[in-house]
């Protein structure tokens, strides 16, 4: 009976920690690269967001403050951009926030 407890208590741990980092893991996600304050006017302070076209409609992302977002900004503060964003999406207050890991521009 303990063999059987303990193998119960272990399955359901390595299910919890599976689940945990499925939730993780790194997305790539292509659209228009944009400040969120100066282009889009839904925060009162500069911030990147990419609004990605997902089923016919826009979804908004918001980066989260990290080295990667804050030293990318300047490039789409004031000016729309085709990006890439790897990193792994969250929701926090009801918005789509990705922290990002890396940030291209789409060329061409």
């Amino acid at each position: 009976m303990k063999n059987s407890i303990f193998a119960a208590v272990f399955a359901t741990a390595l299910f919890a920690t599976s689940a945990a980092l499925a939730a993780d893991k790194e997305v790539t996600l292509v659209g228009a690269g944009q400040c969120a304050k100066c282009s889009l006017g839904v925060t009162k302070e500069c911030q990147t967001a990419l609004v990605v076209k997902q089923d016919g409609k826009d979804e908004t992302y918001f980066l989260a403050a990290n080295d990667v977002s804050e030293k990318f900004h300047d490039n789409v503060c004031t000016d729309v951009k085709q990006i890439k964003v790897t990193g792994v999406v969250a929701t926090v207050d009801g918005k789509k926030v990705i922290t990002a890991s890396h940030i291209d521009l789409v060329k061409g």
